[in-house]
């Protein structure tokens, strides 16, 4: 009977003896209210606290703030705590009425409006005239900025993204142009910094940007050994100038620096109407202004994927360096890939879309599929410079050593007021060669444009040259812009080693294409082009005069006999 009380008895003890031992207490998130004017508030919904500082200073990490609308922001700006949401009430933040809104028009956070902390979130508030950023994050992880309306950022026109030095190109073999202080650019409304870290995540999405004279649209930047993962999606940027003081706006920019790392997923964006009003499309009054930036600066590693992009500039804004897309490196050693599908880029001044190796011994990657770039409105060849002149996509080296390959599927490059696509090599940063330059376009539609379809220019050391293209309309230029044919190749300086295929060549074209020019239909200068199974307008092959050789050689033989059904 005894044991049998002790074996009740005892697990009975033992339970209260485990339910007297004290547990520390759980925080339990509170949900704080604010809003513009409110006097003598608690936080609560009927009495909201009257300012950021007071919601900032009895708020705790892991906290909801709600600000609530009125016709007058939230001025000062708020520092945000680790896990906490700022968030508006529900209230509509675009529209001329009340909403959620903040502003900063102090010099406390350096201006920002908002200052994140890591896992915050930022939603369903407008955000206006702040005096430097609408959203900013330095080292921060897990952050989210979705659903905002931001417009008049930094109001100061304080620096932001830095483009830095590099020698600009002339078409003078060797010779540059030196920007040695390279491109300044405004604080943007949504940015993001990595500086030591290397867990940096942020998604940015849902948000406009729009109508800021000095700031950028979205940017997030890397320095040092850090790494940061971005997604920035369904986001729209319009109507940002470039300010009097700057050389450059970005609607979305990406940049790495030193050896920092960055992946970026930039989808379902769209920008519109960037740059000042400049009917001349002057360098300075017309802005250099880019949709999308990317830029990879010394031995750093950047990645971006960029899908479902719509650029369009149906004004013409900006100066002759407006472009649609931009990917440039500078410094030594940058790797740098984006790839591009279905995407539409239309209307810049300068070229619609542009891969360039400013500096030396970097490799870049463009593979676009299913894009279009069209329509650019410069005034075309300029005789000076061998970029920006309006081609619809340009690829190529400025720098020695650099690797860069080019991939286009099913893409069109159309109507544009210089060459479809151009490919060139003018070492004007550092000593020795271009080390390759590697191009493949396949079913593309590269026509109507007013120099050339398809130019490549050649001026100072390259050690490999590869070009394939099939299968592809490149028919119908107008050749009087710096290309004179449907199809040019020209080698002005000294290549080592080359193999240009359009058909039937050692890399392996079908052929197919579709050639039968302005003026010309091809024209080739010291290179060596295999150029069979086309269509050159006519049975028989290119015809007499159609097709010019100067020094090097160009194989037209086995032509189609009946032009392929892509080429209408």
């Amino acid at each position: 009977m005894s044991g049998s009380v002790a074996r009740v008895i005892l697990p009975g003890l033992v339970m209260a003896s485990l339910l007297a031992i004290p547990t520390a207490a759980v925080a339990v998130p509170t949900t704080w209210q604010v809003r513009a004017g409110a006097q003598g508030g608690d936080g609560t919904v009927a009495r909201p606290f009257g300012s950021l500082a007071e919601v900032e200073q009895a708020s705790s990490p892991g906290d909801r703030i709600v600000v609530q609308a009125s016709t007058t922001p939230l001025d000062g700006g708020i520092a945000l705590q680790p896990g906490q949401t700022l968030a508006g009430d529900g209230t509509a933040v675009s529209g001329d009425g009340g909403a959620p809104t903040l502003t900063n028009s102090t010099t406390r956070l350096d201006g920002d409006a908002v200052r994140l902390a890591d896992r915050t979130t930022v939603t369903g508030l407008r955000i206006v005239d702040a005096r430097r950023g609408a959203v900013y994050g330095v080292d921060v992880s897990g952050v989210v900025v979705r659903g905002n309306d931001v417009s008049g950022q930094n109001s100061s026109c304080t620096p932001g993204f830095l483009i830095p030095a590099f020698n600009a190109p002339t078409n003078v073999p060797g010779v540059g142009i030196p920007i040695s202080d390279g491109l300044q650019n405004g604080w943007a409304g949504i940015m993001v910094d990595s500086r030591s870290r290397t867990d940096v995540t942020a998604t940015i999405t849902g948000n406009e940007v729009h109508d800021a004279e000095c700031g950028d649209g979205i940017d997030v930047r890397t320095f040092g050994a850090s790494q940061a993962t971005a997604t920035i999606s369904d986001n729209d940027v319009h109507h940002l100038r470039q300010g009097p003081d700057f050389e450059s706006i970005l609607a979305i920019g990406l940049q790495t620096s030193d050896t920092s790392r960055l992946t970026a997923v930039v989808d379902r964006n769209t920008q519109a109407d960037l740059g000042n009003e400049d009917d001349l499309n002057l360098i300075v009054e017309g802005a250099d202004s880019e949709g999308v930036f990317v830029n990879g600066v010394g031995p750093s590693r950047l990645h971006a994927t960029i899908t479902h992009n719509t650029y369009t500039n149906a004004r013409g804004l900006g100066g002759f360096s407006a472009n649609g897309l931009e990917m440039v490196t500078m410094g030594k050693g940058s790797h740098v890939t984006t790839i591009v599908r279905d995407s539409s880029f239309s209307g810049s001044p300068g070229d619609v879309i542009e891969e360039g190796a400013l500096g030396t011994d970097a490799r870049l990657k463009m593979v676009l599929e299913r894009v279009t770039a069209e329509r650019s409105t410069g005034v075309g060849n300029t005789f000076v410079v061998p970029f920006n002149n309006g081609d619809c996509l340009l690829a190529g080296s400025l720098g020695a050593r650099n690797d860069v390959e080019l991939t286009v599927r099913d893409s069109a490059l159309r109507e544009c007021s210089n060459n479809g696509l151009s490919v060139g090599s003018n070492v004007v940063n550092g000593s020795g060669s271009t080390k390759r330059i590697a191009v493949d376009v396949d079913r593309a539609t590269i026509t109507g444009n007013r120099g050339g379809n398809l130019a490549i220019r050649n001026f100072t050391g390259l050690d490999e040259l590869s070009v394939k293209v099939q299968r592809s309309n490149l028919a119908g230029s107008s050749s009087v812009g710096s290309s004179i044919a449907d199809f040019a190749a020209e080698d002005l300086g000294r290549t080592t080693s080359s193999r240009l295929d359009i058909g039937g060549g050692s890399l392996g074209s079908v052929g197919g294409n579709c050639l039968r020019g302005g003026l010309f239909a091809a024209e080739v200068t010291r290179y060596r082009v295999s150029a069979r199974h086309n269509w050159w307008g006519r049975p028989g092959g290119p015809g007499l005069l159609r097709a010019i050789n100067l020094g090097g050689s160009l194989d037209t033989s086995s032509p189609l006999s009946s032009r392929p059904a892509y080429c209408g």
